[in-house]
C-alpha cells in the first residue's frame, strides 16, 4: 500500500513537472527581446544664400529648423547665428526664424544652428500580425485629425480614391486587420511604383501617374491612401545617421552637401499605436512587414527632423525654386553629424527569465526522477520490500510450527 502511494506522488511530481515545462515554453515562445539604442549627436546646419542677380534682393522668411522633441528624441541648441527668433509651426516643429536680410548683388549670407541631439530607440513588435487590432480600435479623435485632406495628401482625388477602395477590398480583413490592409498596401507600391528623385516632389497622384517616386513621394502615396481608408497616417522627414551625400538640383540653384535626406510615413495601427513605414529603406522586398521592423527609424538610423501633418512643404517647395530662379538665388544646405557617444543593448522582459526559470524547474525535477528510478533499479526491493517478506516468511513459518503442534 505505501509503495502504491509512492508511486503515485512520484507520478504527480513527473506531471507538474512537465507543465512547468510547458508553461515555460509558452512564456518564452510569446516573449520578444527589445533592442534599445541609445546614441548622442552634435547636428550642424549651416545654409548660405547667395544673390548672382543684378539687383538687391529681400530675404523675408529665412528658416532655419531644427531636429524634433518627441518621445525618442531630445534636441537642444547649443548655438545658432545670426540672432533670431525661435517658434514652432501649427505641426509644432521648431526652427529659427532669422529677421528680414537685404542681399545685395553679388553678396551672400550664412545661417547656422548647432544642435545637441540624443535618441533613444527601443523597439519590438511582439508576433506582428497575430496581434494586430481592427479598424474599430482606432479612435475617433485620431481619425478625424490625421485622415483629412490637408497639406500634400489629396483624399478627394478619384484615382486615389478607386486605388485605396481595390487595395481595401483585395486585402485579406473580413476581421478587419489594419496592419494586414497596410501591407497590402505597402505591397501595392512596392510592386508598382519604381525609385526615382523629383525636385521639387511631386504630389501623390503625380507618383500614381508617373508610377515613380522617392522616400516622400512614396510615403505621401501610402500616407493618402492610408487617411482615405481611415486608417491615422503622416509624414516624418529627417536624416540618415553615418551619411555623406553632395546634390545638385535646379540648375545649380540648389545644393546640399553631408548627411542625406530622407522621409517615412508614421501609421496608427493598434495595438502598437504609431508605427514606422519606410517605403526604401527595408529588409526583404518579400516580406511587406520588414518596411516597419527593419526601416531605418526602428534600428536607430535617423534624425528626426519634422512631421508634415497638414502644411503643404510641396506648394511651398516650388514656390521656391521659382524665387530662386527668378532672382538668380542659389541656395547651399550643408549638413553635418557628430557622433559622441552610441550604445546598443538588447532588454528581455521580465517573462523571458520566468520562463527560463519554469524550464529549468521542470527540467532538473524530470532529471531527477529519472536518476532516482535508475538507482532503484539497480539496488533491487527497496527496505521496505525486504522488510514486508520477512514478515511474510515468519508469518510462514509460524503458520507451519503452529500446524505441526496441533496435530
Amino acid at each position: 500500500m505505501k509503495e502504491k502511494l509512492l508511486k503515485r506522488k512520484l507520478l504527480a511530481i513527473e506531471v507538474l513537472a512537465l507543465l512547468l515545462i510547458a508553461a515555460g515554453s509558452l512564456l518564452l515562445a510569446g516573449t520578444y527581446p527589445k533592442i534599445e539604442q541609445t546614441a548622442t549627436y552634435q547636428f550642424v546646419h549651416e545654409v548660405t544664400l547667395e544673390n548672382r542677380g543684378l539687383e538687391p534682393y529681400v530675404l523675408e522668411d529665412l528658416w532655419i529648423w531644427a531636429p524634433l522633441n518627441t518621445t525618442t528624441q531630445t534636441s537642444y541648441v547649443i548655438d545658432f547665428s545670426p540672432e533670431g527668433s525661435w517658434l514652432s509651426d501649427v505641426q509644432g516643429n521648431p526652427y529659427l526664424a532669422v529677421p528680414e536680410i537685404t542681399l545685395q548683388a553679388g553678396s551672400a549670407t550664412i545661417a547656422r544652428i548647432t544642435v545637441k541631439i540624443i535618441t533613444e530607440t527601443s523597439w519590438s513588435m511582439g508576433g506582428a500580425s497575430s496581434e494586430a487590432g481592427c479598424f474599430s480600435s482606432i479612435p475617433n479623435e485620431l481619425v478625424n485629425q490625421y485622415c483629412n485632406q490637408e497639406g500634400p495628401f489629396q483624399t478627394n482625388d478619384p484615382q486615389l480614391i478607386s486605388l485605396a477602395e481595390t487595395i481595401h477590398h483585395g486585402a485579406n480583413c473580413t476581421m478587419g486587420n489594419v496592419l494586414n490592409v497596410l501591407e497590402t498596401t505597402i505591397k501595392w507600391i512596392d510592386d508598382n511604383i519604381r525609385y526615382e528623385t523629383h525636385v521639387p516632389p511631386l504630389y501623390p497622384n503625380q507618383t500614381l501617374q508617373e508610377r515613380s517616386g522617392d522616400c516622400d513621394e512614396k510615403a505621401n502615396l501610402l500616407i493618402t491612401l492610408c487617411r482615405i481608408m481611415k486608417i491615422p497616417a503622416y509624414l516624418q522627414t529627417g536624416f540618415v545617421v553615418q551619411s555623406n551625400e553632395t546634390s545638385t538640383y535646379l540648375d545649380g540653384h540648389y545644393r546640399s552637401n553631408g548627411l542625406v535626406g530622407h522621409a517615412w510615413a508614421m501609421v496608427y495601427v493598434p495595438p502598437w499605436g504609431w508605427l514606422p513605414v519606410d517605403l526604401t529603406y527595408y529588409e526583404n522586398p518579400l516580406d511587406p512587414l520588414s518596411h516597419i521592423t527593419a526601416s531605418a527609424w526602428a534600428r536607430g538610423l535617423v534624425i528626426q527632423g519634422a512631421n508634415i501633418v497638414k502644411t503643404d512643404y510641396i506648394a511651398e517647395w516650388r514656390s521656391w525654386a521659382e524665387e530662386l530662379y527668378r532672382h538668380d538665388i542659389y541656395e547651399l544646405d550643408k549638413y553635418e553629424l557628430t557622433t559622441m557617444s552610441n550604445e546598443t543593448k538588447i532588454v528581455y522582459p521580465i517573462y523571458f527569465f520566468i520562463g527560463i526559470a519554469l524550464l529549468s524547474i521542470g527540467a532538473s525535477t524530470i532529471v531527477a526522477l529519472r536518476i532516482q528510478g535508475r538507482r532503484k533499479a539497480r539496488k533491487g526491493p527497496t527496505s521496505l520490500e525486504k522488510t514486508s517478506d520477512s514478515c511474510t516468511d515468519e508469518q510462514e513459518a509460524c503458520s507451519s510450527v503452529n500446524g505441526s503442534t496441533s496435530s
